[in-house]
């Protein structure tokens, strides 16, 4: 590889890096290798107190993740049952989406995986 070839390289995977999107993501959109949005692997904590879990830089995760506790937050305090798959986010599951991504059925699957924790999550800590 050329050292021209190497300097572009670097630009899209900085560029990539800065704004979020994933860098070295698999072929099933899993998100191996994926950077979280401070530029650190690991949890990242997105609201002071409360920590995304461990390892979940998965876009469609994190974006199912914090979608979801604010609905179980918001159910939990308004008493609502627990039913997290009556929500719009989680039946559409494409909140946060872009082609890079990969496979639009694969990030829905992540979505809702990571929706129904935070639900949960939220929804607990109510209680």
């Amino acid at each position: 590889m050329g050292a021209r070839n190497r300097i572009r390289l670097l630009a899209v995977a900085t560029t990539c890096v800065l704004l979020g999107w994933p860098v070295g993501t698999d072929a099933q959109g899993r998100g191996q290798g994926v950077w979280s949005l401070d530029g650190r692997r690991g949890g990242r904590e997105d609201r002071p107190g409360r920590r995304l879990p461990r390892g979940y830089q998965e876009p469609a995760f994190e974006h199912g993740y914090t979608d979801g506790y604010a609905k179980g937050l918001a159910d939990g305090r308004d008493r609502d049952g627990y039913e997290p798959v009556r929500h719009k986010d989680y039946r559409q599951a494409d909140q946060g989406y872009f082609t890079a991504y990969g496979s639009r059925d694969a990030y829905r699957n992540n979505y809702r995986a990571g929706f129904r924790q935070g639900y949960e999550e939220g929804y607990r800590s109510t209680r």
